[in-house]
């Protein structure tokens, strides 16, 4: 893909568009501590400010067991974003994600990435399409063009692959550019948890199953409901499961899976059988 946008002229053009100086090119944070790393975004992510290659290297000194992603950002450089997703869903620690304002444009993508993402009851998540400043002549702008609808394809697989959602509905979604409210993500299921002020999962303690109506994230004490394929993910997950694994069985027991490809009987046994012995052991 031609990328030349990316040079002083329009670095600087989108600095002024973002408000923000070229000399303040901080967007991210780290916490890193033994047991649980923090990570920060609370800003327009990547360029032209701090290239997404430092943030990939720092991601990969963290060795903690677990990973929070703290979100509040209005989006930012596409292209860095992906990366920065798949620097996350490749790390082997557990990523929690975590909405704290808003997961706008390509930080909803960076959401996605959590094996759990969660976000307060508060905030909110947008998607839409693609789009960029630049500045060229007509060959520069149809090149653009091009790029920018093959970044649609690749952010509508993502979120596709993250809600189980029709690509029909999450094209019109994207082309609408839908703002959706905590209850609206996890409605749709781009996210899993919905937290209250305190940062505690809102439940409740009776079953209201009686009712039409009762909105999804009110947790019920009725048992034996049917989980959903994310669901039974995040338990497996939690349980110690690898992510392929956890992916293959939750796929599985929905009805809507097999066993891939790459992934033996054998491979899936002894896994089982890990994981049974972990389990024993909690």
């Amino acid at each position: 893909m031609n990328l030349n946008y990316r040079n002083k002229k329009n670095a600087a053009m989108m600095a002024r568009f973002w408000n923000k100086s070229l000399d303040r090119p901080d967007w991210y944070k780290i916490k890193d501590q033994t047991d649980e790393a923090e990570i920060f975004i609370y800003d327009v992510i990547g360029f032209p400010f701090i290239d997404v290659g430092t943030f990939l290297q720092d991601l990969n000194k963290i060795t903690a067991p677990t990973i929070t992603v703290r979100i509040n950002s209005p989006g930012g450089d596409a292209f860095d974003g992906v990366a920065i997703r798949n620097g996350l869903t490749s790390h082997p620690a557990k990523i929690i994600t975590k909405i704290e304002g808003v997961a706008a444009s390509i930080a909803s993508i960076i959401a996605l990435a959590g094996d759990e993402v969660q976000a307060y009851d508060n905030t909110m998540m947008m998607i839409h399409n693609a789009w960029v400043l630049i500045s060229g002549d007509n060959r520069d702008l149809i090149d653009m063009a091009a790029i920018l609808q093959k970044m649609d394809g690749n952010l509508l697989n993502i979120y596709q692959e993250a809600t189980g959602l029709a690509p029909e509905e999450i094209k019109a979604m994207m082309d609408a550019e839908t703002w959706f409210t905590a209850t609206e993500a996890l409605d749709k299921g781009f996210i899993d948890t919905i937290l209250d002020s305190n940062g505690e999962p809102i439940k409740a303690a009776f079953d209201l199953s009686i009712f039409n109506n009762t909105p999804k994230n009110i947790k019920s004490e009725k048992r034996n409901i049917e989980l959903t394929k994310r669901e039974i993910e995040t338990v497996l997950r939690d349980a110690g499961a690898s992510r392929s694994f956890a992916k293959t069985i939750a796929s599985i027991a929905v009805g809507s899976g097999k066993y891939s490809d790459n992934q033996t009987d054998a491979d899936m046994e002894e896994e089982i059988r890990s994981l049974i012995k972990t389990l024993k052991e909690k």
